[in-house]
């Protein structure tokens, strides 16, 4: 009796830290650098999304702390996109798609490339492209998840082909 006892323990116990270690393992954004997409670009094509962010940017930071953790956030990006996360005030050159940019001012050349928008650059700015590189759309501002899921989906699942995102906005809800 008293060693069934002691295995029913033991087996609780396993179990219980099984438990913890998948809590601790959640899944994550899988965040790579630019010269990483582009080496995975040439054997497996996929759509690829670049967060441009700033240190000092309070929706920045609620964006990577909020939305970015969202298990469907995760999950949509993960599976529809190639991700980067980009600091616009870096100072390290980058290459994309053949052509070297740098940060000759406060913000970096490549963000100002890539992210600005008639109205200019804001924080944070997500800009999607597709599988051969061209640039879809940057889409400025803070998301809530449920909102971002929307967008996600626009653009992840070629919505962005068939209709404008108002109409596809109106159709999701």
């Amino acid at each position: 009796m008293k060693s069934l006892i002691l295995i029913v323990f033991c087996a609780l116990a396993l179990v219980s830290c099984n438990s913890k270690q998948n809590i601790g393992s959640r899944q994550q954004i899988k965040w790579l650098s630019l010269s990483e997409v582009q080496e995975k670009m040439k054997s497996k094509p996929k759509k690829v999304f670049i967060d441009i962010y700033t240190d000092w940017c309070r929706p920045c930071k609620m964006m990577s702390k909020r939305t970015f953790t969202d298990p469907e956030v995760i999950e949509v990006i993960n599976k529809e996109f190639y991700a980067v996360k980009f600091n616009a005030e870096s100072k390290e050159d980058v290459n994309f798609i053949k052509k070297r940019y740098s940060n000759k001012s406060k913000t970096h050349d490549f963000a100002i490339q890539i992210g600005s928008s008639p109205s200019g650059l804001a924080f944070p700015t997500i800009v999607y492209f597709n599988e051969s590189f061209k640039r879809i759309q940057a889409v400025p501002g803070y998301y809530e998840s449920k909102e971002f899921i929307v967008v996600l989906k626009y653009f992840g699942e070629d919505h962005y082909k068939k209709m404008s995102y108002e109409n596809y906005y109106k159709s999701y809800y």
